[in-house]
């Protein structure tokens, strides 16, 4: 009897994470397929699009250094776009966006290829440039370089 609820617990929870993902997924799709909706992206960049509100702890104390320190290690080289959601309900709502802080990573194409619901930091940020080929040059300040830098 403790198995079978186990497996039904184990089930709703996979169920759960999957319906999560696919939430995600189908947002980034929605917006690639009827454009980003923001004013201030400008094509050929990558860009990290970031929902925020003042009130929002983690927002003030954990994501905006990582996104400075991000923005530190690109330079011109990418765009932080900063919203406010609650004075842009209608970009939140188009974006999905379920909590706060909520970061997407938009490629030079201006095509949407990843979300963070919650606090990424910045090793998750560099890491989800890299994996779309927006890595470029870019190290963190504080790895080794590389024999023959």
């Amino acid at each position: 009897m403790n198995v079978d609820r186990l497996v039904l617990a184990l089930a709703l929870l996979l169920l759960g994470y999957l319906a999560y993902r696919g939430y995600g997924w189908a947002v980034l799709r929605r917006r690639a397929r009827y454009g980003l909706g923001i004013d201030e992206y400008r094509p050929g960049r990558p860009a990290i699009l970031y929902f925020t509100d003042p009130g929002c702890a983690p927002c003030l104390s954990v994501q905006d250094p990582a996104l400075q320190e991000v923005g530190a290690l690109y330079g011109e080289g990418l765009q932080i776009i900063k919203v406010q959601a609650l004075e842009r309900p209608d970009l939140t709502d188009a974006w999905g966006v379920l909590s706060l802080p909520t970061t997407f990573v938009i490629d030079s194409g201006g095509r949407p290829r990843g979300v963070s619901h919650g606090v990424a930091r910045a090793p998750r940020l560099l890491d989800q440039l890299a994996a779309i080929g927006e890595g470029g040059a870019v190290r963190p300040a504080s790895a080794k370089p590389a024999v023959g830098d």
